[in-house]
């Protein structure tokens, strides 16, 4: 328990500084870039071993270079500077092309291991390497793509000139703390709540040590200590005129803290389905009493898009 206190304590403490950094640098933004890039990597490679302990076939060399052409082309947007539109466009091009290619790779390589595996399953060379793509391309969906949402967060007010005018370029920085802090209130919370008033299991069979009152007080409270932000916003010079600027208010922030502590518990139990799938305990084992990478950003995974849509129907549009 000790140990897994004082990982958390390093990891918040971590992320605190990064923030602050964000804030106050101009090359900070790129920093994030780094880290959430270097997120999806690592993310993709523990859900591609979770694959292959359910024995599903699957390349951990494409789930590795899946999220790095993912981070090449979200920097080859910003560089140069192109249109809104293009984002999509570059991003559809690269799991295209990236798929087609796993799919030729594996369609002629031949080594043993892929002659015996052929053999045990009785596939033929087309649909074996059809699977092996596809299983792969999941590692570019769950979780890269959900994580490419915090790049986009990171980066929301380099979209459009006028973010940057009405916001002083500090619009990634308040989106960015909201994406980070719903999930880890969620999480502390469900299990602060769930421990003290215990009661029927919200669900046994995929998380048996999560509880109904620990999921119930989770979502109060985040959406609470969420909407209390709105207040620290305001106090925060750089910040506070962003906010003043924007569609941010009070009520909408408690909102999107009720509605993200529920995101974040069915991204937690989506993950835990995962390895109970693949009979393993933790996706990782990275941190010490925490687990993998994916144990620890399985609620970040589903919220990211959530409050990049938040953003973009509230703040932006």
């Amino acid at each position: 328990m000790k140990k897994r206190i004082l990982v958390s304590i390093i990891m918040l403490v971590a992320l605190v500084a990064a923030f602050a950094f964000r804030l106050i640098d101009i090359y900070g933004a790129y920093i994030f870039d780094l880290f959430i890039g270097a997120l999806c990597i690592f993310c993709s490679l523990e859900f591609s071993k979770l694959l292959s302990k359910m024995e599903k076939p699957v390349s951990q060399l494409a789930s590795g270079l899946y999220p790095s052409f993912m981070f090449a082309g979200h920097m080859f947007f910003f560089v140069f500077d192109l249109e809104i539109y293009y984002y999509a466009i570059i991003q559809l091009s690269i799991l295209i092309f990236a798929f087609l290619v796993t799919f030729l790779v594996y369609l002629f390589l031949n080594t043993k291991d892929i002659l015996l595996y052929i053999k045990e399953k009785k596939l033929s060379r087309f649909k074996f390497a059809l699977t092996i793509s596809f299983n792969s391309l999941l590692t570019f969906i769950y979780p890269s793509l959900f994580l490419l949402c915090l790049m986009i967060l990171n980066r929301i007010d380099m979209f459009d000139s006028k973010s940057i005018a009405l916001f002083a370029g500090n619009l990634g920085w308040i989106v960015l703390t909201i994406a980070f802090l719903i999930p880890i209130l969620t999480d502390t919370f469900a299990m602060l709540g769930g421990r003290a008033l215990k009661g029927p299991k919200l669900c046994k069979k995929i998380s048996p040590n999560k509880t109904i009152s620990g999921s119930v007080v989770s979502v109060l409270l985040t959406s609470l200590v969420v909407g209390a932000l709105y207040f620290c916003f305001t106090a925060i010079t750089p910040i506070a005129s962003a906010v003043k600027n924007s569609n941010i208010t009070l009520w909408n922030l408690i909102a999107v803290g009720f509605v993200g502590s529920i995101v974040c518990q069915f991204g937690d139990l989506f993950e835990s389905f995962l390895k109970r799938k693949a009979n393993v305990k933790d996706s990782g084992n990275v941190f010490p009493g925490h687990g993998g990478f994916l144990d620890r950003l399985d609620s970040h995974i589903f919220n990211a898009p959530f409050v990049l849509i938040f953003t973009i129907l509230t703040i932006i549009i």
